[in-house]
C-alpha cells in the first residue's frame, strides 16, 4: 500500500506575512568581550542577529572555562582584537537564525517538494505497447495514441536515458513518466542512418526538456520549477540540453540512489559483508575474513554472528534498490549488454525491446520513489536538508579548450606520483621484510602487529630427459640433409 506523506511545512502565503527584522544600527565603536576575554561580535551585528539580548553566563560555567584554560596554559594569554564591524545584514525572517534559514528553506523547497507529492499520490497511465521510431519527443495518451511534443511540459517527470558508447557520448534514447502521460525520446542518429556522424557534440544532440528546437530560451521567457527524479540522476542530467545553459533553468533532481544512501545506505566495509552474505554465508564469510586481514584489522574480535542486517539495506545498483524497497520479481537487466557491448546497428534491431527496458527501469524508478521520500521526510525533517540536496544536484563546472589540456597534465602528475609511491613501497617492504629474521618486527611499534605467516612455495621439478634419446636426437639432427 502506497505510503502517502502530509506537508507539514508552511504555506506560500505565509511566506509574505512572516515577520522581517532589520534594524538600522548606529554605529559603535564598542567592542564586546566575554568574561574569558574572547572578542565576540560587533555590537551592531549582535543587534541585528540576537535584536538586542543580552547572553547571560553563570559564574560556575565561568569558573569552569577558566580552570580548563588554566591546564593548558591558556588562560591569561594576551591577543590581538580586530577591527570593529559595522555590516547593515539582509533582512531576518522570523525570531532567529533557526526560524530564518528554516522559512527560506521552505520557501526554496515546496514546489519541488509539491510535485514530488503529485508523482506520489498519482494514479500513473498504463505503459505503452509500442514505441514510436521518430526523432524527437513523443507523448502517449492512456489510449494508446502518440502524438509529438516539443518537450514534456510536466512539473514532475521519473526520467531515465540510454547510451550506445560505442557509438559515442550522444544519448540514444530517453523515456520519462508524468503523472498523467509517457513519453519516449529518440535521437537523429538513431533514427536516421548514416555512413558516420561527428564527434563534437552540440546542444541539438541533446535532450531538450524546457525549450523548443535552436532556443535556449522556454515558452513565454518564464522558466518554472520542475522535478526530475532518476537512479543516479547525475548521468541522465548530463544529456539535457538547458543543463548546459549558464542561467535560466529551474529544473531540481532527485536522485533515489541518494535518498537510498541517505537512509539506508552502507559503508565500505558494510558493502564488502553485503556482498559477501549475497555470495553465500560459507564463501562470504571467507572473504570477510580475506578483507580483515587485508585491512590489518584485529582477528581476535567479535566474529559475524549475524546477517540479520543486511536485509535492511543494499549496494547502489537500480536492481538491488528495488529489491530492498519495493520487492517482487527481480528486474531484468540482461538488455542492457547491447548499450554497452553493441553498436546502433543493434540498437535498431532491438528498438523495441529496449525502449521497453528503458521503460521498466523508470516505472521501477518510480516505485522506489514512493517508498523513499516519506522514509527521507521522516528521517531527515529539516527544510535546509531537502533545499540542500536539491542544490547540489544543479552544480556545474564551466570549462574551455584549456580543459583537455588541464586533465592531460593532471594525470601526467599523478603516473608520475604514483610511480614515485610505488617506488618508495617497495623500499619500505623489502627493509620491513629484513625484520623477519630472528622476529625482529616484534620489537617494531608499527609493525609487531601485522600479519607475519610465511608461506612456502612449491617449485615444479623440470622433467629430465633421458640422456639416451638426446643424443639419438643431436644424431637424427646433424644427419639430416639440408634443404637445396
Amino acid at each position: 500500500q502506497r505510503i502517502i506523506f502530509s506537508l507539514r511545512w508552511r504555506c506560500p502565503s505565509s511566506f509574505y506575512s512572516a515577520k522581517h527584522h532589520s534594524l538600522q544600527v548606529e554605529d559603535s565603536t564598542e567592542t564586546r568581550i566575554n568574561p574569558l576575554n574572547i572578542q565576540m561580535l560587533s555590537r551592531n551585528l549582535h543587534e541585528q542577529i540576537f535584536h538586542g539580548g543580552v547572553p547571560e553566563y553563570r559564574a560556575a560555567d565561568v569558573e569552569r572555562s577558566i580552570k580548563h584554560l588554566e591546564k593548558h596554559n591558556l588562560w591569561g594569554k594576551e591577543t590581538s582584537l580586530l577591527p570593529d564591524v559595522h555590516l547593515k545584514l539582509p533582512q531576518m525572517y522570523g525570531e532567529n537564525i533557526d526560524e530564518h534559514f528554516r522559512i527560506l528553506a521552505e520557501k526554496q523547497s515546496l514546489p519541488y517538494l509539491e510535485a514530488a507529492t503529485k508523482l506520489l499520490q498519482a494514479e500513473l497511465p498504463p505503459m505503452p505497447q509500442e514505441w514510436s521510431w521518430e526523432v524527437g519527443w513523443m507523448r502517449y495518451e492512456p489510449g494508446g495514441k502518440s502524438q509529438r511534443v516539443d518537450f514534456p511540459d510536466e512539473s514532475a517527470l521519473v526520467f531515465d536515458v540510454e547510451v550506445c558508447t560505442s557509438e559515442g557520448n550522444c544519448p540514444t534514447l530517453a523515456v520519462a513518466l508524468s503523472p498523467t502521460s509517457w513519453y519516449s525520446w529518440c535521437s537523429k542518429r538513431l533514427i536516421e542512418e548514416r555512413y558516420s556522424w561527428s564527434n563534437q557534440l552540440t546542444l541539438a544532440d541533446l535532450i531538450p526538456l524546457e525549450t523548443y528546437f535552436n532556443t535556449s530560451r522556454p515558452p513565454g521567457g518564464q522558466w518554472k520549477e520542475r522535478l526530475v527524479v532518476g537512479h543516479n540522476v547525475s548521468f541522465d542530467r548530463s544529456y539535457i540540453k538547458e543543463q548546459y545553459l549558464l542561467k535560466g533553468s529551474k529544473v531540481r533532481f532527485m536522485d533515489t540512489m541518494s535518498l537510498h544512501m541517505a537512509i539506508s545506505g552502507l559503508t565500505g566495509f558494510q558493502r564488502t559483508l553485503w556482498m559477501a552474505n549475497k555470495l553465500g554465508k560459507k564463501r562470504g564469510l571467507q572473504e570477510v575474513k580475506d578483507h580483515i586481514k587485508k585491512a590489518g584489522q584485529n582477528r581476535k574480535g567479535p566474529m559475524i554472528g549475524s546477517w540479520d542486517w543486511v536485509n535492511i539495506s543494499s549496494i547502489n545498483n537500480l536492481a538491488d534498490v528495488h529489491a530492498l524497497y519495493v520487492g517482487g520479481p527481480p528486474l531484468q537487466k540482461e538488455a542492457r549488454e547491447i548499450f554497452v557491448k553493441g553498436n546502433m546497428i543493434d540498437v535498431r534491431n532491438n528498438f523495441q525491446e529496449l525502449m521497453q527496458y528503458c521503460a521498466l527501469d523508470v516505472e521501477a524508478t518510480h516505485q522506489i520513489f514512493t517508498e523513499q521520500l516519506p522514509l527521507f521526510m521522516e528521517r531527515c525533517p529539516h527544510p535546509v536538508t531537502l533545499a540542500g540536496m536539491l542544490e547540489m544536484g544543479v552544480s556545474y563546472l564551466p570549462v574551455n579548450q584549456n580543459w583537455g589540456r588541464y586533465l592531460e597534465d593532471s594525470q601526467d602528475v599523478y603516473d608520475e606520483l604514483q610511480g614515485e609511491m610505488k617506488k618508495s613501497l617497495m623500499t619500505l617492504a623489502d627493509d620491513a621484510c629484513q625484520l623477519l629474521e630472528d622476529d625482529r618486527y616484534k620489537e617494531d611499534p608499527w609493525l609487531w602487529d601485522l600479519e607475519w605467516d610465511v608461506q612456502e612455495f612449491k617449485l615444479k621439478k623440470l622433467p629430465v630427459r633421458k640422456k639416451k634419446n638426446s643424443q639419438k636426437a643431436a644424431e637424427t639432427q646433424t644427419s639430416t640433409p639440408l634443404p637445396d
